[in-house]
Order: C-alpha cells, then structure tokens, then sequence
C-alpha cells in the first residue's frame, strides 16, 4: 500500500494542506498515521476517501453535513451525482479516483463524456495531457504506483487510438506529410498519439513509427515516404539525443526535411543551428505551428 504526505494529498485533491488540517482538527474527516520519528503519512484509504470528499464539496455539500456521514453514504453520494454530468467540471479528480480504484467503466465514463461535450482534442489539451503530467509526476516521487498509472494509461491510449481510427478522410488533397516518432520505449508514446489525432484532424497525412526507431530506421522511412516534417519527443531519458553532436546527426540524416522537436528541458543549451531543426514547446505550440 502506498503512503502520501500531506501535500501529496493536495496535489491530488485540489484541497489545500492547511484547509486539510482544518478538516482533520475540527471535524476528524481524516486521521494521519505516524511513523515511529513522528512524521505524519496517509495511506489509500485515506486518500481515496478524502478525494470523494472533496468531490462532494465542491458539488456544494457543505463540510460539516459532510463530517455527519459515515464512509458508506458518502461513497452513496459520489456515486449518485457521478451518474449526472459532475465529471465533467472534475476531470482530474474524477480520473484520479478512478485510476486508484481500477475502476476502467469509471474511467471509461468519464473519457466518453468529456468528448461528448468538450471534443476529443480539447479533452486532450485541457484534460489529459494536465493529468498524465501530474501523475508522472506522482509516479515518479512514488505517491502513485507504476501499475496505476499503465492501467489508467492503457485505456486513454485505447480511446485515442478509436477516435484517431475514427477521423474522417478528407476529399482533399493531405495539407502536409508528417512522419512521427520516438527513439526510445518510452511513456511518451501516449504524447505522440495524441499529436497523431491533432494532425489527422486538421487534414495532414501522418506515418506513424511509434517507439524505438533507431536513426539507421528513420532515415530508410524519410527516403522511403520523403515527408515534409518529422516529429520526435525528446524527454530527459534520451539526454544522449541532446547534446550538439547528436543533433547535428539528426539534423544531417533527414536532409532538407524539417525536423520538429518537443521536450528538450532548455533547448537554449542546445547551441547547434540547422536550418531544418525547429523546437516545439507543446502540443498548443505545434497546432500554431501548422496554422
């Protein structure tokens, strides 16, 4: 079972720590367990139940009602309004219960609704995209499991790849070919579908490679389809990909193809300049991009 600090609690909840302790202090919503140098840490249970409350809260349940009810009738509650359209003014929250309690028909919920009234795209831009970062993150600082994170990872990528399949082909000619892909395996990946359905959507024809492409690959594939762009993302796993020696050797394999790339940490560092290198911040940056 993992264990969350206080501020992992926050993070997840959207409550402040010093409204939590509030909480704690006046109505006992939840207790912290101690560890024997006295450090105060919650488990799962806690976690989970502390989201529901805060879930309710902001449905404008007032926290003293809420203190009156035992752990049963406020799971009752979630669930009643949860069957309205509450998610959808909730995103992460709802997401991150749902990813806890691998409860994929929540989670599945929750994803048909956001496309069903915001697009699949803003759901991508304002939902997804803030919600993975902030679970890698998580992950990362060990408040959330690795099991945890694939699980809720594995059905996003597979709605996303649904409604990729499901873009409808434009009688006009493709605006541009973009050819996609990652040099490594690589959690990035669910990223690059992403970036896929963008593009789709806007009438730009995409190759999609997906992960472990080596250099050797990407230029058998370049000479092959001759696109007009290639997208990568490099994180801070492939810093080998970073320095100027290996830049320039991306730079020079593709040719006069123009080369996008997104998630170098400071690409200011980066002093190599070719005329086909362009750095993309994000997702938003590359739609300006293409408009």
């Amino acid at each position: 079972m993992a264990t969350y600090s206080i501020r992992d609690l926050a993070e997840l909840s959207g409550i402040k720590a010093h409204t939590i302790r509030i909480w704690e202090q006046r109505y006992g919503i939840i207790e912290p367990k101690r560890t024997p140098s006295n450090i105060r840490y919650y488990n799962d249970d806690d976690l989970k139940f502390l989201m529901n409350i805060a879930f309710l809260n902001r449905k404008g349940v007032r926290i003293s009602k809420i203190a009156k009810m035992s752990k049963n009738q406020v799971l009752q509650q979630v669930s009643q309004l949860s069957k309205t359209d509450a998610e959808d003014s909730d995103h992460f929250q709802g997401l991150a219960i749902a990813m806890l309690e691998m409860d994929e028909v929540k989670i599945c919920t929750i994803l048909e609704s956001c496309f069903r009234n915001e697009g699949v795209e803003q759901t991508i831009l304002k939902v997804l995209i803030p919600f993975l970062e902030k679970t890698s993150l998580l992950c990362l600082a060990g408040s959330v499991t690795y099991i945890h994170e694939q699980f809720v990872s594995n059905l996003i990528r597979r709605k996303i790849l649904n409604a990729t399949n499901a873009v409808i082909s434009n009688t006009e000619p493709p605006k541009y070919k973009v050819l996609l892909y990652l040099p490594d395996a690589d959690q990035q990946e669910l990223y690059l579908l992403f970036i896929e359905y963008i593009l789709r959507k806007r009438n730009i024809f995409t190759v999609y490679l997906g992960t472990n492409v080596s250099v050797e690959d990407l230029v058998l594939v370049n000479s092959i389809h001759q696109p007009d762009y290639i997208y990568t993302i490099i994180s801070e796993q492939h810093k080998r990909f970073v320095s100027d020696d290996n830049m320039h050797k991306l730079s020079a394999v593709v040719g006069a193809t123009q080369f996008l790339v997104t998630g170098i940490q400071d690409s200011k560092k980066v002093s190599v300049q070719q005329n086909n290198l362009i750095f993309i911040d994000d997702a938003s940056d590359l739609i300006t991009f293409f408009s």
